[in-house]
């Protein structure tokens, strides 16, 4: 018989969604712990590694330490004390980290847990075991593209193409990507990243969206140089905007 799976969260909190199609709605963040990749420009490093503890923050006020692991019934025990204390909140989102790293405990909790709400996955789109188990009970994915020349990283084209082409073979959820970019973002790595999107997800939108300082909230590249990426990305793919990461200006988590 096998043991019920437990996942590893880093903190629960409510507060307004900052990036994508849902700016300025009330999300619930159940925030994973660890991480498969180290993006140079990540703004929540105490994130990337498994923790002995995790905290969370009510919609009244309270704090709370728990510690890891959590199990599924665990879970859903603060995500549904959340919702009855905060009716604003519009969707549950699961973010890191990398929640794909736990797919297989996240699987079974939203399997049944039944959440009245809908429910969002915010991955950097590298890993896709356990995807197909998890498309099901997802309402949005929010997948980035990791570009070589700003994150540090080495390319991981084929791991997003292949990423990207589940989420299209799968008729669920809403599905759009967010580009990342600053001053040391190559011309052509944007213009494959947007054909790419277009390639495999035609209805889905491109965002490129400017990397912030962590230091001083600032934007890691000038308004000119934005416009000509944003040109430069549109180009490829027609369904492409600008957004910048909302919360970082209203000054939220």
């Amino acid at each position: 018989m096998n043991s019920q799976p437990t996942g590893n969260l880093s903190e629960i909190f409510a507060s307004e969604q900052g990036e994508g199609t849902y700016c300025g709605d009330r999300h619930l963040f159940v925030r994973f712990a660890g991480c498969n990749i180290r993006c140079s420009y990540c703004d929540t490093p105490e994130s990337l590694v498994r923790v002995p503890r995790y905290t969370i923050d009510y919609p009244d006020g309270q704090h709370e330490e728990l510690s890891n692991p959590l199990t599924a019934s665990d879970l859903t025990v603060i995500v549904m004390r959340f919702l009855r204390e905060d009716p604003s909140i519009k969707m549950v989102s699961l973010t890191g980290g990398e929640p794909m790293v736990q797919a297989r405990f996240i699987a079974a909790w939203l399997a049944a847990a039944a959440l009245p709400v809908g429910v969002m996955l915010e991955t950097a789109a590298t890993l896709t075991r356990g995807l197909e188990e998890l498309l099901p009970h997802l309402s949005t994915v929010s997948a980035d593209v990791k570009l070589p020349s700003n994150s540090g990283e080495s390319p991981f084209w084929e791991l997003h193409g292949e990423f990207l082409s589940l989420c299209a073979a799968y008729d669920g959820p809403d599905v759009y990507v967010k580009m990342p970019v600053d001053d040391a973002t190559s011309d052509l790595e944007v213009q494959r990243a947007a054909r790419m999107v277009a390639d495999l997800l035609p209805d889905a939108r491109l965002y490129v969206q400017p990397i912030t300082d962590p230091a001083d909230g600032s934007w890691r590249l000038g308004a000119a140089r934005m416009g000509a990426l944003l040109a430069l990305a549109a180009g490829e793919c027609g369904n492409t905007a600008f957004r910048p990461q909302i919360h970082k200006l209203l000054g939220v988590r």
